[in-house]
C-alpha cells in the first residue's frame, strides 16, 4: 500500500486527472462486459435447449413420414413408396444418435430413447414380415399389418412422453437461469451504484488534495504580509506542482524565520555554554561519588575474605580440623570470585573450586550426596566463563537432590571428540517439569523463583553463547521421576 501511496504522491495533476478517467471507463467497460458474457452464457444455454427440441422434432417428423412411405405402399403399391421408407431409415438412426447424444439427460428421458430404438426396431422387422405376407395369406398379412401399426402407435407415445420430458426439463431450466438473471441483474444495477459512489469520494478526494494546500497557502502568505512571522511550514506528502509551490513557500517562510531569529541564536548559544560548564562540573562529582561506591563495593568482599582467615586460624587453635577445611573451602570460593577480574577461567581451576563447593554441600548433606566425576582429557588448557559448572551443580542439588528424602547421585562426565569438548552433568532428581524446561530451552526471559546463586541455568546458558559466539551446544534432557542431563559441547574459540 505504502509504494502505491508514494507513486500516486510524485505524479502531477495531469497524469492523475488521465488515471482517474482512465479507472471510470475501465470500471465501466468491466461491468458492460461481464453483463454481455453472461448473456451470451444464457444464449448458449437457450440454444443447447432448443437444439435438443429440434433433435426429438426432426426425429418424429421422419418416424411419421416413414411410416406414410409404408402406408402408401400398402394401399398402392408403389415401389418409389417403398424406395422413399428404405431411405428414410438411415436418417431415422441418424436422428436417433443426436437425440441419444443430446437429450439423454436422466432415466425416464433415457428409458423413452431406448424403447423408441427397440420399438422402431421391432416396427421394421414387422413391416418386413408384412411385405413378405401380402401375396401370400391374407389373414396373416392383416395381423402383421395390424401389429405394424400398433408398433407405431407405441413409438409415437414414447415420443410424445419424450417430448413432454423435454418441455418439463425447459421449464426447469428457466426457471433456474431466469434467477441467476435475476441475480445479474442485481450484480449491474449494485455495481453501477458502487462505481458511482466510488468515483464520487475518489473525486471528492482528489479535488481537495487540489484546493485545500493552496487555500492553506493563500491564508499563510496573508499572515506572513500582516507582520505575523510565527507561520510554521506547511508540509504535504504531494510531489505534483502543488507540491514544488508549497516546498518553494516552506524555503521562503524559513529563510525569514532564519534572518530574524539570526541575533537571539548567538545570545542562546553564550547561555547554553554557561549551562554546559554546569553540567560538566555536575558530572565530575558524580563521577567521583561513583569511584567512591566501586571501592566500598570491593572493600566489603575483601573484609569478609580476612575474617573468614582469621576464623579459620582461631579454628586450627582449637583444633577443630572440619571447620578449618569448611571455612578454607569457603575461603577459595571468596579469593576464586575476587582474583578472576576477567571471568575467564581454565576448565581445571572451574573443577578445582566445583570440588571445594561440593565439599561445604558433602558436609552439609552427609551420605545423602554422592558426587562422582570421570575425566577422560586434559582439561588444563580447556577455557570458559568462571562459575559454569557450579551453579548448574547448585541447582542439580537443589532441586535434584533435597527434596529427596534418600538424598541422590551427581554425576560430572568431561570428554573430547574431534576437538569437541563435552560436560555432561546428571542427577536422579525429579526432573524439571514441562512447563519450566520449555521456558529454559527458548530465548525468552525465564521468569521463575528459581534462584541458583542469582546465576541460574538460562545466565550459564547465556554467558557460553557469548563467549564462544553461539558456537556452544547447551543442552537439557530432563524426564519425570528419571532426573535431568545437562550436556555442554564447547567449540570454536572462545570470545575473550
Amino acid at each position: 500500500m505504502r509504494p502505491i501511496k508514494t507513486i500516486w504522491y510524485k505524479l502531477s495533476i495531469k497524469r492523475k486527472l488521465m488515471i482517474f478517467f482512465s479507472l471510470i471507463i475501465v470500471c465501466i467497460s468491466f461491468l458492460n462486459l461481464y453483463t454481455l458474457s453472461n448473456a451470451f452464457k444464457y444464449l448458449k444455454i437457450y440454444e443447447q435447449d432448443l437444439i435438443k427440441n429440434t433433435t426429438i422434432h426432426n426425429l418424429q417428423t421422419s418416424i411419421i413420414e416413414n411410416n406414410a412411405d409404408f402406408e402408401n405402399y400398402i394401399m398402392y403399391s408403389e415401389d418409389s413408396a417403398l424406395n422413399r421408407f428404405n431411405e428414410k431409415i438411415p436418417l431415422i438412426w441418424s436422428n436417433w444418435n443426436s437425440v441419444k447424444e443430446t437429450s439423454n439427460t436422466n432415466q425416464n428421458a433415457s428409458f423413452q430413447i431406448f424403447a423408441i430404438r427397440y420399438a422402431f426396431m421391432a416396427y421394421l422387422e414387422s413391416v418386413g414380415k408384412t411385405r413378405e405376407s401380402m401375396e401370400n395369406s391374407e389373414d396373416i398379412f392383416i395381423d402383421n399389418l395390424l401389429k405394424s401399426r400398433r408398433i407405431n402407435g407405441y413409438i409415437e407415445n414414447y415420443l410424445k412422453e419424450l417430448v413432454q420430458i423435454r418441455l418439463e426439463e425447459g421449464s426447469q431450466l428457466y426457471s433456474v437461469q431466469i434467477e441467476k438473471v435475476i441475480i445479474i441483474r442485481t450484480i449491474s444495477f449494485l455495481g453501477i451504484f458502487f462505481i458511482t459512489i466510488l468515483f464520487l469520494i475518489f473525486g471528492t478526494f482528489f479535488s481537495d488534495s487540489v484546493t485545500k494546500p493552496i487555500r492553506e497557502l493563500a491564508s499563510r502568505s496573508l499572515k506572513i504580509a500582516e507582520g505575523d512571522i510565527a507561520i510554521s511550514n506547511y508540509n504535504i506528502p504531494y510531489q505534483d506542482e502543488i507540491g514544488i509551490l508549497t516546498s518553494s513557500f516552506n524555503k521562503m517562510n524559513t529563510n525569514i524565520h532564519e534572518m530574524i531569529k539570526s541575533l537571539e541564536d548567538k545570545v542562546e548559544i553564550e547561555k547554553r555554554l554557561r549551562e554546559d560548564e554546569l553540567k560538566i562540573s555536575e558530572m565530575n562529582q558524580s563521577l567521583k561519588e561513583a569511584q567512591f561506591l566501586s571501592l566500598q563495593s570491593q572493600i566489603n568482599p575483601h573484609f569478609l575474605f580476612n575474617t573468614l582467615n582469621t576464623i579459620s586460624r582461631t579454628s586450627m587453635f582449637e583444633k577443630a580440623s572440619e571447620t578449618v577445611k569448611l571455612i578454607e573451602s569457603l575461603s577459595n570460593i571468596f579469593r576464586y570470585t575476587l582474583n578472576k577480574q576477567s571471568h575467564i577461567v581454565t576448565l581445571a581451576e572451574e573443577i578445582d573450586i566445583l570440588n571445594e563447593y561440593m565439599h561445604i554441600q558433602n558436609v552439609r548433606y552427609g551420605d545423602r550426596l554422592k558426587f562422582k566425576t570421570d575425566i577422560n582429557t586434559d582439561i588444563s588448557k580447556i577455557k570458559l566463563p568462571y562459575f559454569t559448572l557450579q551453579p548448574l551443580v547448585e541447582n542439580a542439588i537443589k532441586y535434584g537432590i533435597e527434596p529427596k528424602e534418600d538424598g541422590g547421585i551427581i554425576s560430572l562426565t568431561i570428554s573430547s571428540e574431534a576437538n569437541i569438548v563435552i560436560i555432561v552433568i546428571q542427577d536422579n532428581g525429579p526432573g524439571i517439569p514441562e512447563k519450566d524446561l520449555n521456558q529454559l530451552l527458548s530465548d525468552n526471559e525465564f521468569s521463575t523463583t528459581r534462584d541458583s546463586t542469582g546465576i541460574g541455568i538460562v545466565n550459564v546458558r547465556r554467558r557460553l553463547n557469548m563467549a564462544f559466539n553461539n558456537k556452544s551446544n547447551f543442552i537439557i534432557d530432563s524426564s519425570p521421576k528419571t532426573g535431568t542431563i545437562i550436556t555442554i559441547k564447547l567449540s570454536g574459540d572462545l570470545n575473550v
